[in-house]
């Protein structure tokens, strides 16, 4: 262990030290009256001012900043991921759950003695877990995103090997062969399931548009798929909203059959509407489940109309409408001048705006015409224009500077669902270029990010959206978002986690204010099994003014009629419920309350979709997981052989522990020696003093 001690200032500061020091014990001893009482002990004389003199120059010191940097070596153990599949298609044959924990607990305990062991549970996101938080419910398997998520997450660690436990059925992202060809460690895989192939007829996908314009036809393209049933015949029959609209006969002509028929159906009905592909089940299938495919279509009238104003080109312009328009609900355009406010408007993106008084007054007729903005604060943004503007909301300039801000995620905010995967992924996306000063005049609710400068965690808003005076208003306080959309890309190939942000975003202030006493909707309009759903409510008096803590009935009913009984809880002057547990369908809600002796009344609906991902095919592929661990060097073992993984593991010698350097900075003063050493200095001097009769 080495250590070294540094100051920031100047090395003739400590000179001055010493100096404080003389002359403090000094102005205390030289030529004071108690040296008469010490004449008879002469070493008094001179080591009561050292000590003084010792005291003073340690606390000069201290106020100089001193910093102790120490270094030596440490050992680190490699470190062995447990990759467990927490999916529903892993309990499916004849291998429980309890099983699985158990042989987990063990392998985990035994290789335990030589390595550190995390274990990390997949489905659809990946996560840090513990054997006991394992549930096999997940609805869908992303093998590839949980390779690449582990890698990640031991960057600079010694990573000496994953443990893969999987059905090797994977049906989302990509191919996970792709990232083993890069892997770095080798993977270990233990397969679980059945890999015999079983008499099944099944509707393997059906591609489809989630969204339909009402009089319009949309189109079906069904995917179906026939093992061992050669010589049968099937009917495939197709339901809209009960109503059957196609019905096929199928030849099953092969032992592997494959089938694929285009379908199209017409929106007749606003709303969610339900669509079912039917296939007839035979006796000898053994996976039934497949044999039904339900999913929904929303109908509405038209498009929302959303504008993008600014005055000059900029990246963010092309992100923000290629993000809003992947939700075909929205149509956006930008406008590079020649702006013209429109009714119809139901948002409009004022990027880089407020450098000049005209800019303020569009800003106020928009607001007048109730449309709901979002502002992108850029360079040319000049606080004092803003400040003007009739929103509560103000900010308060620092200089014309900038900030490199990357996005924290405010687990207070209260106006959609920012989930567990988004959260995790928002984290590593880049800054943005934000304004320097402060906001005030909105609540902590409000924030949807808040800005990290650095590694310092900031409370001043990078996203905020308000909703006062029934006038939406959301701030981007800084430019560069487009680099969000690579960034997704580049972690998950995909630009759906920043494609969902803004689509939330977008959807809560694309909502024109209604002059509604009571309010109440759901954060989105289609849940998948398992997720949460959370409805928000508002509550006005007849002068428009929110209301809280007051008592908002929601009677929700699904579509075999049954009616469940709920209330809302307020949280701050929204009102919120959470709804867990529901099957798929389509709900409606009727919320109820009474404010000055009027009773009010609100409808809504929202859909839960059945995802069913995991029930399509229940064959193991252990051929995938073989070639995952030959190509990176690890071994395959069934569930049943699971100890031979074990016993490879810690047999391995090519899996060692890495001695590496470390290197700590602490203050001197934060050590409680120090504390210790000037305590003792004036303790040993009053003893002195006293014993040689000073006091």
């Amino acid at each position: 262990m080495n250590w070294n001690l540094s100051i920031a200032y100047p090395l003739w500061f400590i000179l001055l030290c010493i100096a404080v020091g003389v002359v403090y014990a000094g102005v205390l001893y030289y030529k004071s009256k108690d040296n008469e009482r010490f004449e008879e002990y002469k070493w008094v004389k001179i080591m009561l001012p050292l000590l003084r003199f010792f005291l003073g120059t340690t606390l000069a010191f201290l106020l100089l900043g001193p910093v102790l940097k120490y270094s030596g070596y440490i050992t680190q153990k490699p470190i062995i991921a447990l990759v467990i599949d927490d999916s529903k298609s892993l309990i499916q044959g004849e291998t429980s759950l309890e099983q699985i924990k158990q042989s987990v607990s063990q392998l985990q305990n035994s290789l335990s003695e030589k390595y550190d062991v995390d274990i990390v549970s997949f489905s659809n996101i990946a996560q840090f877990a513990t054997i006991d938080k394992l549930t096999a419910s997940g609805t869908e398997t992303n093998l590839s995103q949980v390779l690449r998520y582990t890698t990640e997450q031991y960057v600079n660690q010694n990573l000496g090997g994953v443990v893969l436990v999987s059905d090797g059925i994977y049906n989302a992202g990509s191919n996970p062969s792709f990232n083993a060809e890069n892997y770095k460690v080798p993977i270990y895989s233990i397969g679980i399931g059945d890999t015999t192939v079983y008499a099944d007829l099944a509707v393997s996908n059906v591609l489809h548009n989630s969204l339909a314009y009402l009089g319009n036809e949309f189109p079906l393209q069904i995917e179906v798929k026939a093992s061992k049933l050669k010589g049968k015949q099937a009917n495939m029959q197709v339901l809209l909203n009960g109503r059957t609209i196609q019905q096929k006969s199928l030849i099953i002509s092969k032992e592997a059959f494959y089938f694929e028929t285009d379908v199209i159906a017409k929106a007749q009905k606003l709303g969610q509407n339900k669509v079912e592909v039917r296939l007839t089940t035979f006796e000898n299938e053994k996976n039934k489940e497949n044999n039904t495919y339900i999913f929904y279509v929303e109908v509405i009238d038209g498009k929302k109309k959303v504008a993008i104003w600014a005055d000059a080109p900029h990246p963010d312009l092309g992100m923000l409408r290629s993000s809003i328009n992947n939700n075909k609900n929205y149509d956006a355009t930008i406008s590079l001048g020649n702006y013209k406010v429109e009714s119809d408007f139901d948002l409009v993106v004022l990027h880089n705006w407020f450098s000049t008084s005209a800019q303020l007054v569009l800003y106020e007729k928009l607001k007048a015409s109730g449309i709901p903005i979002l502002l992108i604060i850029g360079d040319d943004f000049n606080s004092r224009f803003f400040n003007q503007g009739s929103q509560d909301i103000k900010f308060n300039a620092s200089g014309r500077g900038r900030n490199s801000a990357l996005p924290l995620v405010n687990g207070n905010f209260e106006y959609f669902e920012v989930d567990r995967s988004l959260a995790s992924n928002i984290k590593k996306w880049p800054p943005l270029r934000a304004a320097f000063g402060k906001f005030k005049g909105y609540q902590p609710s409000d924030v949807l990010l808040y800005q990290q400068i650095g590694s310092v965690k900031t409370k001043e808003p990078l996203i905020l959206l308000s909703a006062r005076r029934r006038f939406r208003l959301g701030i981007v306080s800084g430019t560069g978002i487009w680099q969000w959309r690579l960034a997704d890309f580049e972690q998950n190939e995909s630009q759906d986690q920043v494609n969902d942000l803004v689509g939330k975003m977008v959807q809560y202030l694309a909502v024109k204010e209604e002059k509604k006493l009571l309010k109440v909707y759901a954060s989105a309009k289609q849940y998948g099994v398992g997720e949460d759903v959370t409805l928000l409510g508002e509550l006005y008096n007849q002068s428009l003014d929110p209301i809280s803590g007051q008592e908002i009935n929601i009677q929700l009913k699904n579509e075999e009629g049954e009616v469940y009984k709920h209330i809302m809880s307020a949280s701050g002057n929204q009102y919120r419920l959470i709804l867990q547990s529901l099957g798929p369908g389509v709900y409606q809600f009727t919320a109820k309350a009474t404010v000055g002796g009027v009773p009010l009344l609100d409808r809504g609906y929202f859909t839960v979709v059945g995802q069913q991902k995991e029930l399509v095919d229940l064959t193991a592929d252990f051929n995938l997981l073989r070639q995952l661990s030959y190509s990176t060097g690890g071994i395959f073992a069934p569930f049943s052989d699971v100890n031979v993984i074990g016993q490879n593991l810690l047999l391995s010698k090519n899996i060692k522990s890495v001695i590496e350097e470390e290197t700590k900075l602490e203050d001197l003063i934060k050590f409680q020696w120090v504390f210790w050493l000037l305590l003792s200095l004036l303790c040993i001097e009053w003893f002195v003093r006293k014993w040689a009769g000073g006091y």
